[in-house]
């Protein structure tokens, strides 16, 4: 469920002690994102769900949207009109999961790679990049190097068998 009354943020920005953060179809994310989330220097967790188009500049131009380098997990989910990762992302140091859902125009991932420090990457449809993703294809030697990738809820890399999926996206009907 999203805030569609939230019109603002505070004047000062969010408490640098913060955690975690969900950004789910508000009206403030240009200005979010304009404000700096690097600031929130303990932010663990982040997710970035569709209803959201101003996100879409920050994410997938070279410039990129500066995360903190804290970030251990990053979801970004249903961004339909998202094409391509920033080249920032190689910058998140400390990313060990990234979650990629419903985000149909995907292809590209970015052009210096993905965080070293990554051990599971999920991608469910996202058909473009999966098909980039596949053994034969442009992004196999970077992404069989992660412990745990899967792709539409198949494991493609050989992480352990009794590992559980434990997040499944809800079906969204459009």
């Amino acid at each position: 469920m999203g805030c569609p009354g939230i019109i603002s943020f505070p004047e000062d920005g969010f408490p640098t002690n913060l955690t975690s953060l969900s950004i789910i179809d508000v009206k403030f994310c240009k200005a979010l994102f304009e404000w700096g989330l690097h600031r929130l220097t303990s932010l663990k967790q982040l997710s970035i769900w569709g209803g959201c188009p101003d996100v879409m500049p920050f994410l997938q131009e070279e410039i990129g949207m500066i995360l903190p380098t804290s970030l251990t997990t990053l979801h970004i989910d249903h961004l339909t009109f998202l094409e391509s990762l920033s080249s920032v992302f190689r910058n998140l140091i400390s990313l060990e999961e990234l979650h990629l859902v419903d985000c149909p125009k995907l292809k590209f991932f970015p052009k210096k790679g993905l965080p070293p420090s990554l051990v599971r990457l999920q991608i469910w449809r996202c058909p473009l990049l999966k098909q980039s993703c596949e053994k034969d294809g442009l992004y196999w030697p970077m992404i069989s190097l992660i412990p745990y990738v899967h792709i539409d809820f198949k494991k493609v890399t050989p992480a352990d068998e009794g590992a559980l999926i434990l997040y499944k996206a809800p079906e969204r009907n459009l």
